[in-house]
């Protein structure tokens, strides 16, 4: 077994989060597996679906996605690993 941060295990990650990025399109549910906090704040909270709006690439060409939040109106940038599972805007049932 190769430990976590071994940079095979890094690079097959990235690979994942990229084919995620790519796959998801806005409009698109998606749940997270652990709170996301921004300072003492729970933005996005597991067991709740929050809407992709935007996707785009960081100054350095990492995927990002931005998302809804806990909070009405705010939206919250967030990374394709943090997502545990997403719906299809046009399905019913989380992938």
């Amino acid at each position: 077994m190769v430990p976590k941060n071994q940079p095979e295990t890094v690079a097959e990650e990235q690979l994942t989060a990229a084919l995620l990025w790519q796959d998801l399109v806005i409009g698109d549910e998606i749940l997270v597996e652990h709170p996301v906090y921004e300072g003492a704040v729970e933005m996005l909270s597991p067991g709740r679906g929050y809407l992709v709006l935007d996707k785009q690439l960081s100054a350095t060409q990492i995927p990002q996605l931005i998302t809804e939040s806990n909070i009405p109106g705010r939206r919250l940038t967030l990374y394709p690993h943090c997502i545990c599972s997403y719906r299809r805007s046009s399905e019913n049932r989380f992938s």
